[in-house]
């Protein structure tokens, strides 16, 4: 369970409807982006990183990360939001085989296209459905 908590006092401010996995292995990294604005959330048992409205908790967005070829899997080992362009982040993706290189996937939220990039120049499509 994805939650913002006061710094003041520790209170809790606001659950996001992220729910947790049931996984005792599973580790969620949750970062704001765009200043305060919005929450981009991510796990290592999950394929998608999630995009928040950090005000009120409503999911706005998922970014569904694709591997190369079909049926291989991809987690998210990192994110973190641009600070010096808004609406765009980077995710540090690796793949469940552990034989195969983590990948450094950016991704423009406004772009026309709606396609993400890795380092490489490769095009991934992020899955641009509104969540609960």
């Amino acid at each position: 369970m994805v939650k913002q908590l006061l710094a003041v006092d520790g209170r809790l401010h606001l659950k996001f409807g992220i729910a947790p996995t049931g996984s005792s292995q599973n580790y969620t990294r949750s970062y704001y982006m765009n200043g305060r604005d919005y929450i981009i959330s991510g796990s290592c048992d999950e394929h998608v990183v999630r995009v928040c409205c950090a005000q009120t908790g409503r999911r706005l967005r998922d970014i569904a990360l694709e591997g190369k070829g079909s049926g291989t899997s991809m987690y998210v080992q990192s994110l973190r939001g641009d600070p010096f362009q808004e609406f765009n982040l980077s995710i540090l993706a690796a793949y469940t085989r552990p034989s195969t290189r983590t990948e450094i996937v950016k991704v423009n939220m406004l772009a026309s296209s709606g396609y993400a990039k890795d380092h490489n120049g490769r095009q991934s499509r992020p899955n641009n459905s509104m969540g609960g």
